[in-house]
């Protein structure tokens, strides 16, 4: 009756941090063998959207903007770029009249935004990378894996069709002077490109890009490798007209002036979503440093293997606390309570409850099948071990 599923990490939020991070924060030199490691850091996928995803946001340009100039979202790809079964390429298209790039604000600047009501759970969408670069450096310096790093992103920049590469330097740099002279395919690469989970390269997805920063966000994000695509899933319902927003980061659950800080550092913008302006009027930013309590305790448990038969209830009451807290904040979405589920499976199979172990990985089964879809492995994993449950009784 074992299942086995990745550790939760240190704040559930981690597993959904959006995996952008600008270039001036976006790598660091480890020694090792004589030899340096350029590492581009970018936050490690699902709540891998707290999992990862510029000025004012990694997603934004400075296009002269009308309030009411809507533009139909397209791949922003040029198919000339890339080859791909039809079949792929099909399901890229679906997907197509369910979402529009608009002008968000002046602040956040173009933004995509629902034509058509989502269920959560519903994919909304799923693309291929435009450029694929490794997220390692081998060299004899820091300097030297810098300017490999920036000549594997400028080959790759340079094998794009011309429209494409327009579209790659119409996306933001936020380390860079906003215009379109001073904007470099490096600087765009690394303050919009994402870190994919068991994967050595990152990747750039010009669509996604495109999906502003949120504390609260509607949308998570998960790395397929059967697809090679990022996937985008509804992580509540969200309604006509209304922006889909992912989530830039912290890995971890701050009040709002340590996210706000953070978001400056990493991205150069003030957050001023929904969680935000509400602060802690509602007891939000009381409510998100227990949860991180909470996920620290329990993350600890996790690695330590101190699932313990004596204080299981003990044990699955702060489970429940934390996912109770995680619902009151709006952040009670698959991709950031799934690990927490799973270890209410565990703590329950060590108790020999296997009626509760049962309804967790059912849970659990959902959550995942919300954020990674109902094809993924790991959605295919519960299922089996669901049915291991059944075939024992």
């Amino acid at each position: 009756l074992s299942f086995t599923s990745s550790s939760i990490p240190t704040s559930t939020l981690m597993q959904q941090v959006h995996q952008r991070t600008p270039t001036f924060h976006g790598r660091h030199i480890t020694f090792s063998h004589q030899h340096f490691l350029l590492f581009i850091m970018m936050a490690n996928d699902p709540f891998a959207c707290f999992g990862g995803d510029g000025s004012s946001s990694s997603s934004d340009d400075d296009d002269a903007r009308t309030n009411n100039n809507m533009e139909k979202a397209d791949r922003l790809r040029d198919k000339s770029n890339f080859e791909q079964p039809s079949a792929v390429t099909d399901l890229l298209h679906k997907h197509e009249s369910s979402f529009e790039m608009f002008d968000a604000t002046l602040a956040s600047g173009k933004g995509l935004r629902a034509v058509v009501a989502y269920k959560q759970g519903d994919e909304i969408i799923r693309e291929t990378a435009i450029m694929r670069i490794p997220n390692s450096q081998p060299a004899a310096s820091r300097e030297a894996a810098e300017q490999l790093h920036k000549n594997a992103i400028q080959r790759a920049y340079n094998s794009l069709h011309h429209e494409s590469q327009k579209s790659v330097m119409a996306l933001a740099s936020c380390n860079e002077d906003g215009t379109d002279v001073a904007r470099t395919p490096q600087g765009v690469y690394d303050t919009n490109s994402f870190r994919l989970e068991n994967d050595p390269k990152g990747g750039l997805f010009l669509t996604i890009a495109r999906i502003n920063h949120s504390c609260r966000p509607n949308v998570t994000h998960f790395w397929s490798p059967r697809l090679q695509q990022k996937l985008i899933f509804a992580a509540r319902d969200i309604v006509i007209g209304e922006e889909l927003l992912t989530i830039y980061g912290p890995g971890q659950c701050m009040a709002t002036k340590g996210r706000r800080e953070y978001l400056n550092e990493r991205f150069s913008f003030e957050c001023n979503c929904e969680m935000c302006r509400e602060g802690n009027a509602n007891g939000g930013d009381e409510r998100m440093l227990k949860i991180q309590a909470l996920q620290e305790d329990i993350a600890l448990q996790s690695s330590s293997g101190l699932v313990s038969t004596t204080d299981a209830e003990g044990q699955l009451a702060s489970v429940t606390k934390c996912l109770a807290l995680m619902k009151e904040q709006g952040l009670g979405g698959g991709a950031f309570t799934k690990s927490l589920f799973h270890h209410g499976y565990d703590i329950c199979l060590a108790a020999g409850d296997y009626d509760g172990a049962r309804s967790y990985l059912n849970s659990e089964l959902t959550a995942v099948m919300d954020s990674e879809g109902v094809h993924s492995t790991k959605a295919i994993e519960i299922e089996e071990a669901l049915k291991n449950f059944q075939d024992t009784e």
